[in-house]
């Protein structure tokens, strides 16, 4: 239960949980590597690729005033490209690469949920005047 007096956490503390729970995915499909599994290679490649585009949002939100406005602004910009990894992703899962893509799809399915839990105002459908 959040206090009263509790100052809302900025875009860079949340996009820094993101990080944290990307990095722990990392880890742990770092951690299943072996002479058969494709699947964590394929996992680690997407895992930094979205790792990149987050830090990269930090960078952007470094950048801003951390207003209502700036975070929103920002938090849209990342979470389409998270949307647009995703699609990319499902596009893919006919073709040859569609163990690959349902892979990619379920990292960034679950990238884009952590995301809006703990940036909710990125999600501009929710944004209602």
């Amino acid at each position: 239960m959040k206090k009263k007096n509790t100052p809302e956490p900025t875009l860079i503390e949340r996009l820094t949980l993101v990080l944290s729970t990307l990095s722990s995915q990392l880890d742990a499909a770092i951690k299943e590597i072996d002479d058969t599994n494709i699947a964590a290679i394929v996992s680690i490649r997407h895992l930094c690729r979205l790792i990149g585009y987050i830090s990269d949002a930090v960078v952007a939100a470094k950048s801003t005033n951390d207003t209502p406005a700036d975070r929103a602004r920002v938090a849209r910009r990342y979470l389409a490209q998270l949307r647009g990894q995703a699609e990319q992703a499902r596009m893919m899962m006919n073709g040859r690469r569609a163990e690959a893509a349902r892979v990619e799809l379920g990292i960034t399915t679950a990238a884009i949920a952590q995301f809006l839990a703990l940036i909710p105002e990125a999600d501009e459908t929710e944004m209602v005047a």
